[in-house]
């Protein structure tokens, strides 16, 4: 039965980026912002939704630990599997401007994960703390786009605003399919690591986080294909902040997030590691195939090393 909640997720997933893919980019058109903002707010927004109800489901269940661990893997993943994948597509250009904004903005989050975490809890003032800087930046990042928006293109030149609105649904009708199909593809690959006898933690930081992070690499790939660069690269970026504001900040706010794995301490030195590797690329300007298939490799080495010298199996 999980082979079929694995195809069916991974086919919902292509669906659903697909159509993701077009309302985003059309939606940037119409509202003549930028593909890399919709891409780091709405797109980036929707795709980080597997990871919160992931969290919370987690926290609930008292292994609020996983929840950490699913934040981790999954920006690892972001870093590694998505952009590494688009690239592999479709050779990256990637914006200065990311040097400036996104990328600090990224190592300074993730640099606030072990900060936050150095008396033993993500306390619920914690979680208020990292919930309100990503709504901030949001709101910057968004006004900014705003008031720098490009002027109007001629009526047989532009989508015209009527169809902002159908763009919006089509964006909107994609996200819910990714989200379901994420779910049923997390179902099937718990299902598979449960019968290989994985431990918790470890199916937290790779399968769960893999299967939290398939739309942010269903979305990659599809943009990378279609042309929408910036749509790729501002998901792949929007998710990891948003992964750190949003889902460890309203999960620690509902229920208080306990560090009590040692292990948890090299996840986050790992995950503001990769994170780190993005300064290279951004300086060049680009990630080319062979760099993709550096980064993409690189999380595939990571998992097996995992399972081989981590704590991955089940006593």
């Amino acid at each position: 039965m999980f082979v079929v909640y694995l195809l069916l997720g991974l086919l919902m997933l292509v669906l659903g980026a697909e159509l993701l893919v077009r309302g985003g980019g059309q939606l940037a058109l119409a509202l003549r912002v930028p593909a890399l903002v919709v891409g780091l707010t709405i797109v980036a927004f929707g795709t980080s939704t597997p990871e919160l109800m992931v969290s919370l489901n987690a926290a609930m269940s008292a292994s609020t630990e996983m929840s950490l661990a699913n934040v981790n893997g999954s920006n690892l993943a972001n870093v590694t599997l998505v952009l590494g994948l688009a690239a592999l597509v479709s050779p990256l250009a990637v914006e200065r401007t990311l040097m400036r904004r996104e990328i600090p903005s990224c190592l300074l989050l993730q640099l606030c994960v072990p900060l936050v975490c150095l008396d033993g809890v993500i306390s619920q003032g914690d979680g208020v703390l990292l919930l309100l800087g990503g709504v901030l930046y949001n709101a910057w990042l968004l006004f900014e786009a705003l008031r720098g928006r490009a002027p109007a293109l001629d009526d047989d030149e532009l989508i015209g605003e009527g169809h902002t609105l159908k763009h919006g649904l089509l964006l909107v009708f994609g996200l819910g399919i990714l989200i379901l199909g994420a779910q049923f593809f997390v179902d099937g690959a718990v299902a598979v690591a449960k019968a290989l006898h994985l431990s918790d933690r470890f199916i937290g930081l790779t399968v769960i986080a893999l299967g939290t992070s398939a739309p942010e690499v269903a979305t990659g790939m599809v943009s990378a294909h279609r042309g929408e660069v910036d749509l790729a690269v501002g998901n792949s970026l929007g998710s990891n902040l948003l992964n750190i504001a949003m889902v460890l900040g309203v999960t620690a706010i509902v229920f208080p997030i306990r560090i009590t794995d040692p292990g948890a301490w090299t996840d986050m030195a790992v995950a503001f590691g990769v994170t780190a590797l993005l300064v290279p690329f951004v300086l060049k300007g680009s990630i080319n195939r062979f760099e993709g298939l550096l980064l993409s490799g690189s999380y595939i080495t990571y998992l097996i090393g995992g399972y081989f010298f981590g704590d991955a199996s089940v006593p």
